[in-house]
């Protein structure tokens, strides 16, 4: 089997924060990662996932909060927010992320999800 490539491609928004899917989650579930990438510029993501969900910091500094307690990440960093946890996303200013999503064999969707822009102080 040859490598697959993805080309470079613009990161795209429909109410939510920008984003670029490499492998895409299924309805009816999935065995492999789904990985993504996307960014928050003055803006924070929420949901909660009945997998893990990974977040590696390529640009800029990111915040990540779940079971109350709140995590920094910066460039080469990676956050986890485990499954069957709500987990809060937000970048006062700017991050790019790479995002990976574990397994989800049984395609259960994304619950609680809310995009907000932040309020500049």
């Amino acid at each position: 089997m040859a490598p697959r490539k993805w080309n470079k491609q613009p990161l795209e928004s429909e109410d939510g924060p920008k984003i670029r899917w490499f492998t895409e989650p299924q309805s009816g579930g999935w065995t492999q990662p789904v990985i993504m990438e996307w960014e928050l510029k003055g803006e924070a993501w929420t949901d909660l996932h009945v997998h893990d969900e990974y977040a590696y910091v390529l640009e800029g500094d990111l915040s990540v909060s779940c079971n109350g307690v709140t995590v920094e990440a910066t460039v080469g960093e990676m956050v986890c927010v485990p499954a069957h946890c709500l987990g809060r996303y937000w970048a006062p200013e700017y991050a790019r992320i790479l995002g990976v999503y574990a397994p989800n064999p049984t395609g259960e969707p994304m619950e609680q999800a809310n995009f907000e822009k932040l309020k500049k102080s």
